[in-house]
């Protein structure tokens, strides 16, 4: 009776170490699924609340027109470290984080997979102005694609 005291204990402590990790990739990880979404639906609006500097609708258009991403998926982020405050170029500061990331492009002609990504990405969070209610955003990606 005693050992089953104890694999309840052990597995209530698991569950409760692992779903506060789990924590820190909630946002960042529903910002890019969403910001992969509106690339595969050329959907600019939401990419502009994806990405905390957008490019503009002509450029969105033109560099999505042969692919986009599906299966996006988090593999690593960093934790936040509050004390790290940095400034964009128009003096309003952010918090910072990394992400790395995986994916398959898909081309839209053929609707067929081609290339695998692993990337990283750097999600910032503004403290001050007009996006400072916005959360997480998307501010830097780097992508690397594998054949398949």
């Amino acid at each position: 009776m005693k050992r089953s005291y104890v694999y309840v204990v052990i597995f209530i402590f698991l569950v409760l170490v692992s779903c506060k990790d789990a924590d820190r990739f909630v946002e960042p990880d529903y910002v890019l699924k969403k910001w992969a979404r509106s690339i595969e639906k050329l959907n600019y609006k939401d990419y502009c609340k994806c990405e905390a500097y957008p490019k503009s609708l002509s450029v969105f258009r033109k560099m999505y027109k042969d692919y986009y991403i599906v299966d996006i998926m988090t593999i690593d982020i960093e934790d936040v470290k509050e004390e790290d405050v940095r400034k964009d170029h128009e003096k309003n500061p952010y918090l910072h984080r990394s992400l790395s990331f995986e994916g398959t492009l898909v081309k839209r002609k053929t609707k067929k997979s081609f290339q695998i990504i692993r990337g990283n990405a750097v999600f910032i969070r503004f403290l001050d102005g007009k996006q400072k209610k916005d959360g997480w955003k998307i501010s830097n990606r780097t992508m690397v694609r594998i054949n398949r």
